[in-house]
């Protein structure tokens, strides 16, 4: 079978239009291969970029998980990184205390994400927009607080369980049947494998009736509640389900830096994502994918230079001015009229212009 035929084929499985369509699985494979041949190519002239990229990835987990529940549900969370930075110390625990084995690790960051993003939702599920935003940030930086102080501590009457402002240091790689995954290679195809299996699980689930009524809670939550779905239970598992996977790209950073900090639960952690969402294309779950890389590459490229935060904001408000579909909306814009390209540019510097003047 062709891969256009099992794409119409996993299209038509779902009984509507997928969420990517057959265009959008053949991007989604083609970056897969390209990806998957990377750690050849980055090997035989520059190992870092292996490292760079297997952060991109963790990065593109995270940025897909937030996606999910804030661009396709509608639920504003500015609080992700709660579930982030506790998914990476939940898996530091299980590796420094346990087992480096990451069919236990990985999991249980699942958990963790998932059991702290239910009982956020679930204190503030019943406030909507910025107040649900709020609330999201308000717990994360309970949570960040508690971990900062090393509150466990207190609780089990221990000296330290977290490390305190110092975290959890020396933080070792997995295992995977037997074998450790401390060599760049091995640990990028970790990584690479564990995004592939959760991008194609959340496209999945948003194609199911499931991801249709939380797609129909983002266009209209009234009208869903008064045709008879429980829009408050659908909401709390969409935010559990983000936060899981959350958890889990928490649990794949945290080894790269053999660390497991607070920094990580900081609000700035939860921004960076933020804006990863609105350059990719908000709702499209590919897009903050695409962004996570462009953000990252932009973030090492230019780190060289002593005002280099200034040049990546002015992408960032070109890129919400001129494109505020993202880049997702850009290569669709190409796609469907690649000839009016040049228009539709000078008709955005046109309109803006307009707008300054009043």
């Amino acid at each position: 079978m062709s891969v256009e035929g099992f794409l119409d084929r996993f299209d038509a499985s779902t009984g509507h239009e997928s969420v990517l369509g057959r265009s959008g699985w053949l991007g989604v494979v083609a970056a897969g291969l390209a990806l998957a041949v990377f750690p050849a190519i980055a090997g035989a002239t520059e190992p870092f970029w292996m490292d760079l990229v297997s952060r991109i990835m963790v990065f593109a987990l995270f940025a897909l998980s937030l996606d999910f529940v804030f661009g396709y549900t509608g639920l504003p969370s500015f609080g992700h990184a709660a579930m982030f930075g506790l998914g990476g110390y939940a898996a530091g625990l299980v590796l420094l205390e346990l087992t480096q084995n990451a069919l236990v690790a990985l999991p249980a960051a699942f958990v963790v994400g998932a059991l702290i993003a239910a009982v956020m939702a679930w204190l503030s599920v019943r406030a909507r927009g910025i107040y649900f935003a709020i609330l999201t940030l308000a717990f994360a930086q309970l949570f960040y607080i508690a971990v900062f102080d090393d509150m466990p501590a207190y609780f089990v009457d221990a000296t330290s369980v977290l490390g305190g402002d110092n975290g959890l240091i020396g933080i070792p790689f997995y295992t995977l049947f037997g074998t450790e995954l401390s060599a760049l290679s091995d640990y990028y195809y970790l990584t690479f494998g564990v995004l592939a299996l959760s991008f194609a699980l959340i496209v999945r689930l948003a194609n199911s009736p499931f991801g249709r009524v939380l797609k129909g809670i983002h266009e209209n939550e009234d009208r869903m509640a008064f045709i008879g779905y429980n829009v408050k239970r659908y909401k709390i598992i969409a935010f559990a389900i983000s936060g899981g996977f959350t958890g889990v790209a928490g649990a794949l950073f945290v080894p790269i830096i053999s660390v497991a900090h607070p920094g990580l639960l900081g609000w700035e952690t939860s921004g960076e994502v933020l804006i990863m969402i609105l350059l990719g294309g908000m709702g499209t779950l590919w897009g903050p994918m695409l962004a996570a890389g462009l953000v990252l590459l932009l973030e090492d490229m230019l780190s060289s230079f002593a005002s280099w935060q200034l040049v990546i904001a002015s992408v960032y408000v070109l890129v919400v001015i001129f494109a505020p579909k993202g880049i997702a909306g850009v290569l669709r814009s190409l796609k469907e009229d690649p000839a009016g390209t040049p228009r539709r540019i000078h008709d955005g510097v046109v309109t803006y212009l307009e707008k300054i003047r009043g």
